[in-house]
């Protein structure tokens, strides 16, 4: 049997305040097509469908849309909540599409069962889950340990380890010292109160994990998270996205790895306002680094050549002193002329320049304000 394993759609998203939903369509319809040409006998999606618990109206069409399609392909989808997700809203009208084949976890209320998707195959679908969420339901549970957590629900499933065992969670997982390259989009928590180990999921043939927008393996290579489909921040500018195609054959896993394609790519560009200006236009979503001094109303002189401009830094002899501003007891004697000037120098990391000190001198004047101590 083959699963496509994707993660962390954060359907409706938006990036520096521009909404990625013609790109999130976009790989949206890559996962049906892969899911075709590769025959697969499902696709497994671990939570974060949408970005936010309450998500708009029209998130909630594309993902829709994206579910309709796959069930009119007989593409089977086995779906379970983020932390980003409301569990309710998400698996709402679960019962009827569970009939087309589009499967969701529930939320977790004391046990933990698998879908018998073949002879000897099983996916178990677990939310992502806190520890007052199981404590209703165990009541020697009465600790915040997510780690204890998920031993508790694991060690309560009846795992027939003759079978071929696939999970789909959405959890931090870590393994041992070792955590997961981290991105600047992922919700952080505070230390390590939220991790789970790796080896809580022996039992499990292949992991599918989300959480981590990073494509990556946690221990052993069966155990990964897939990443998101998309660069959700600036520190993801050199990751491959990617889906990943899961090959399970009496037991043995074989993992193949297929880059998405991007409507528009999240790019970044470094140089003087001239050379910027000079470069050929393009469409994809920039963060430019200017290397000249602060220019009025940068962003729209830029635009008829970077038309998605969601990031720009200036990289110059001021930002890269950041010096402080000190001040001494001699200055209680400057002028304010003096002050000024002494203000910019320090600011900068440069005294002003003679047109820079005339315009100063002129407008002091007119103040009736001293120019000299």
């Amino acid at each position: 049997m083959k699963f496509l394993h994707v993660a962390d759609l954060h359907i409706g998203k938006k990036l520096k305040g521009y909404s990625l939903l013609e790109d999130q369509k976009f790989v949206l319809n890559q996962i049906i097509d892969i899911a075709l040409k590769k025959q697969v006998d499902g696709v497994l999606i671990a939570g974060d469908i949408y970005d936010t618990s309450i998500p708009s109206t029209e998130a909630v069409n594309v993902f829709d849309k994206f579910l309709s399609d796959l069930a009119e392909k007989n593409i089977s989808c086995y779906i379970v909540s983020g932390n980003h997700d409301n569990i309710h809203r998400v698996t709402f009208g679960s019962n009827i599409m569970s009939k087309a084949g589009i499967h969701f976890a529930k939320k977790y209320c004391g046990e933990f069962t698998p879908i018998k998707v073949s002879d000897d195959t099983n996916i178990w679908l677990l939310p992502f889950i806190r520890p007052m969420d199981i404590r209703p339901f165990h009541s020697d549970f009465q600790t915040s340990n997510y780690n204890e957590m998920m031993k508790v629900v694991i060690d309560s499933a009846k795992i027939d380890k003759t079978k071929t065992n696939i999970l789909v969670a959405h959890q931090f997982v870590t393994c041992g010292n070792q955590s997961p390259d981290r991105s600047e989009s992922e919700t952080c928590s505070l230390g390590t109160m939220d991790n789970v180990d790796a080896s809580n999921f022996d039992k499990f043939d292949y992991v599918a994990l989300g959480h981590i927008h990073k494509s990556q393996a946690m221990g052993r290579r069966e155990v990964r998270y897939a990443g998101s489909p998309l660069k959700y921040s600036f520190s993801e500018l050199n990751q491959k996205k990617q889906m990943v195609l899961v090959d399970v054959q009496n037991k043995n896993i074989t993992l193949d790895f297929i880059d998405f394609k991007f409507l528009n790519e999240l790019k970044e560009f470094t140089g003087s306002f001239n050379e910027l200006s000079n470069m050929t236009p393009t469409d994809d979503y920039v963060r430019l680094v200017i290397k000249d001094d602060y220019i009025l109303d940068v962003k729209h002189k830029l635009e008829s050549v970077f038309k998605n401009i969601m990031e720009i830094e200036f990289d110059n002899e001021t930002t890269r002193a950041n010096n402080s501003i000190i001040f001494t007891d001699d200055m209680e004697n400057l002028s304010p002329f003096d002050l000024f000037k002494e203000f910019y120098e320090q600011q900068n990391n440069k005294p002003m320049s003679e047109e820079q000190l005339q315009i100063l001198q002129d407008v002091f004047e007119e103040m009736n304000m001293e120019v000299n101590a």
